[in-house]
């Protein structure tokens, strides 16, 4: 949850600073939805490249408590995967437009809740399909969200 706060945090700031730009600075190119669209890409191929070099049986280990390591990996895989994703450019938008100080907790109780549900739901799906399965279809979702905010379907 630490990488997810820090995000936040970054993205407010973020906010407040493209709130402060001058009128005359500002362009009507919608560069943050190019940038949303390069990044939803490149992480929809990174998925299923991910995903497709997995093995095809995965051994599970016997350890039910994380290693340091796994920990340390986990928040670093958060603060790559989750850079310029909807929620980050979301909380960009608000934090430039409403009370950072709001948008900040209010997005990071909104990220503990969805976590909680993710890790939970995660565990029980990890009973019947696998972890190359989830990657393909990530990484589809991504293109497919991809191609629809080019196409301005959101």
């Amino acid at each position: 949850m630490g990488a997810l706060s820090l995000m936040t945090i970054i993205s407010v700031v973020i906010g407040r600073i493209f709130h402060s730009i001058p009128t005359q600075f500002q362009t009507t190119l919608p560069i943050g939805e190019y940038a949303a669209v390069a990044l939803l890409l490149f992480f929809g191929f990174k998925s299923i490249k991910n995903a497709w070099d997995l093995p095809t049986e995965s051994k599970k280990s016997g350890a039910d408590m994380p290693e340091l390591g796994e920990l340390v990996e986990a928040e670093e895989l958060v603060k790559t995967e989750e850079w310029g994703d909807r929620s980050m450019l979301a909380t960009i938008a608000l934090g430039a437009a409403q009370s950072p100080w709001g948008v900040a907790s209010g997005a990071i109780g909104g990220h503990v809740a969805a976590t909680s549900i993710a890790v939970v739901g995660g565990g029980l799906l990890a009973q019947y399909i696998s972890e190359k399965l989830v990657g393909y279809i990530g990484g589809a979702l991504f293109i497919v969200f991809a191609v629809a905010t080019l196409l301005g379907a959101f």
